[in-house]
C-alpha cells in the first residue's frame, strides 16, 4: 500500500510550489529593500521553508485524509502546519545567529501567505481531482450485483466518497427484479438475466459481486466474468476455494477479495506504456514525413482529406476516433452494404478480396505496406491505442458481440498484434481472430510485444498478409 509520501505527490509538489510563490512574492515586492547578498540569503530561507515544512507534515501525518477534509479542516490543518513550520524557522534563525538579516514583516507576511497559497492549491488539486474521477474516461467503472441488501451497503459506501475512482456504471439485484427502481440513488440497470449483455454493450471495467446466501451463484458469476478477462471483486472473506489468484483488498472501505485471470506486475504495465510512449513519438514523426509524401498522391488520385477516421472500440468497451491514411474512396462506408455479400470472414468483420473501393495505385501501395496505419501512432501517444494488441473493432461488429467475445476488449487494441503477424490476409474465421487475441491477452509480457514488433517489421518489409 502507498504511503502519503507517494501517494499524495500532487499535493506536496502544490505545497512547494505555493512556498515558493509566498516567498517569490514577498522578494519582488521588497526588492528596493534587498541588495545581492540579501537575496541569497532569502533564497536560502526559502529552501528551509520547504524543507521544514515538507518534514512538519510528514512527521504529523499533514497528507494523511487529505482528500477527505471539508474548507474548515482544511484551513486548520494548513493552519497547524505553517504555524508549527514558522515556530521551527524562527528557532532555526535565533540558533545560528541569524534573525537580524530578516525583516520580520517580510516573515509574517510569507507566513500569511504561505496559509493562503497552500489552502488555495490543495482546493485547486482536489477540484481537479474530483472532476477527474467524474469522468469515465478516467474511473474504474464498476458495476455493482448483489442482494437488496447488500446493495444498499455497497452502493451506499461507493458513492460516499468524492475522490472515489470508481465510477458506478450498473446495478443488478439477484433476490428480486428491480430493474427500473432505485438504490441509494442509483438506477438498477438490468435483470439478472441480462446482465451478460449489459456487460457486453457498456463500458464496465469491473465487476462487485455479494450474494451471501448463495455462494455457488456467486462462483459461477465470478468465474463467467474472469473468463473474458475482467477483474472480479467479491464482499466477503471466505469461499471461492477454486478461483486462483485472490487477493484481499479494499474498494473506498469496503473488504473484498480480489480475483484476477491473471494477475500483471504494475510495473509491466509501466513498462508498456513507456515502449508505447517513446515508440508512438518516433511514429509519430514517420507518420509527418510519409504524409507529406503519399498526401498529395493522395489527393490528386481520389480528392478529399487524406486522413480516414472512424470510430472504433477500445479497452471494455470505451470508443475512440481511429486514424489512417485514406486508402479507399470518399464514399467507401457507404459501399459496404453493397458489398457485404461478397464478405470472406464467416462473423464479426468485413474484409473482402480485391476490394472496389481501395484507390488505384497509391490505395493498393499504402495498404500492401501498412503505411496507411502510421497515423494510428497519435492513437497510442494519446493513450487509446497500444503498440501491440488486439484489433480494434468497429462499433458495428461490436455490438453483433457475444458477451465471450468481448475478452477481445480486456487489453488496450494495438496497431500491431498476433493477428497481422498470422497472415491475416489468410485468415477467414472470426473466432480464429478471437483465439489469437484471446492468447495474447492470458499470455502477454513485455518479450511477446518486443517480438511481435520485430515480426510486424519483417511482414511489413515482405508486404505478407497486409492486403
Amino acid at each position: 500500500m502507498k504511503n502519503a509520501r507517494t501517494k499524495h505527490l500532487d499535493f506536496i509538489i502544490g505545497d512547494m510550489l505555493a512556498l515558493g510563490m509566498a516567498q517569490f512574492l514577498m522578494m519582488i515586492l521588497n526588492q528596493d529593500k534587498l541588495n545581492r547578498v540579501l537575496y541569497t540569503y532569502y533564497i536560502q530561507l526559502g529552501i528551509l521553508l520547504v524543507v521544514i515544512t515538507l518534514s512538519v507534515a510528514f512527521m504529523t501525518d499533514g497528507y494523511s485524509n487529505i482528500l477527505h477534509r471539508g474548507y474548515l479542516k482544511e484551513m486548520i490543518a494548513v493552519s497547524r502546519q505553517m504555524t508549527i513550520t514558522f515556530a521551527v524557522e524562527v528557532i532555526c534563525l535565533f540558533a545560528f545567529q541569524l534573525s537580524g538579516l530578516f525583516s520580520r514583516v517580510v516573515l509574517f507576511a510569507i507566513f500569511v501567505l504561505g496559509i493562503l497559497f497552500i489552502y488555495g492549491e490543495r482546493l485547486l488539486i482536489k477540484r481537479f481531482l474530483k472532476r477527474k474521477y467524474q469522468k469515465i474516461k478516467y474511473a474504474r467503472t464498476i458495476m455493482v450485483i448483489a442482494t437488496k441488501q447488500q446493495a444498499e451497503v455497497l452502493i451506499g459506501r461507493l458513492s460516499a466518497r468524492d475522490f472515489s475512482v470508481f465510477h458506478i456504471q450498473g446495478l443488478a439485484v439477484t433476490d428480486r427484479n428491480m430493474k427500473g427502481e432505485r438504490i441509494q440513488g442509483i438506477t438498477v440497470s438490468c435483470s439478472m438475466g441480462e446482465v451478460t449483455d449489459y456487460v457486453t454493450g457498456h463500458i464496465v471495467d469491473e465487476i462487485l459481486l455479494s450474494i451471501p446466501d448463495d455462494p455457488q451463484q456467486e462462483s459461477e458469476l465470478a468465474n463467467q466474468f474472469l473468463s473474458i478477462g475482467m477483474v472480479v471483486h467479491v464482499y466477503i472473506e471466505q469461499f471461492l476455494q477454486d478461483i486462483p489468484r485472490k487477493t484481499l483488498e479494499k474498494i473506498c472501505d469496503i473488504n473484498v477479495v480480489t480475483c484476477y485471470n491473471r494477475e500483471i506486475p504494475p510495473r509491466s504495465l509501466f513498462c508498456k506504456r513507456m515502449l508505447d510512449i517513446v515508440g508512438s513519438l518516433m511514429g509519430v514523426v514517420m507518420a509527418f514525413g510519409v504524409g507529406l509524401v503519399i498526401g498529395p498522391m493522395i489527393y490528386m488520385k481520389s480528392p478529399g482529406p487524406i486522413l480516414f477516421s472512424q470510430i472504433r472500440v477500445g479497452k471494455n468497451g470505451r470508443k475512440f476516433r481511429l486514424y489512417k491514411f485514406r486508402s479507399m474512396v470518399m464514399d467507401a462506408e457507404q459501399q459496404k452494404e453493397s458489398l457485404m455479400a461478397r464478405n470472406k470472414i464467416r462473423g464479426n468483420m468485413f474484409k473482402i478480396d480485391d476490394d472496389p473501393r481501395i484507390i488505384p495505385g497509391i490505395g493498393q501501395f499504402i495498404r500492401g505496406t501498412s503505411l496507411d496505419e502510421f497515423p494510428q501512432f497519435f492513437n497510442v501517444l494519446k493513450g487509446d491505442m497500444s503498440l501491440v494488441g488486439t484489433r480494434p473493432p468497429t462499433v458495428d461488429e461490436y455490438e453483433s458481440y457475444s458477451f465471450a467475445h468481448k475478452k477481445r476488449l480486456a487489453m488496450k487494441p494495438g496497431i500491431t498484434g498476433l493477428w497481422q503477424i498470422s497472415g491475416r490476409s489468410d485468415i477467414t474465421d472470426f473466432e480464429q481472430v478471437v483465439k489469437l487475441d484471446s492468447r495474447y491477452i492470458d499470455q502477454w509480457d513485455l518479450e511477446m510485444d518486443l517480438k511481435i514488433i520485430f515480426r510486424t517489421i519483417l511482414v511489413m518489409l515482405k508486404r505478407k498478409g497486409s492486403v
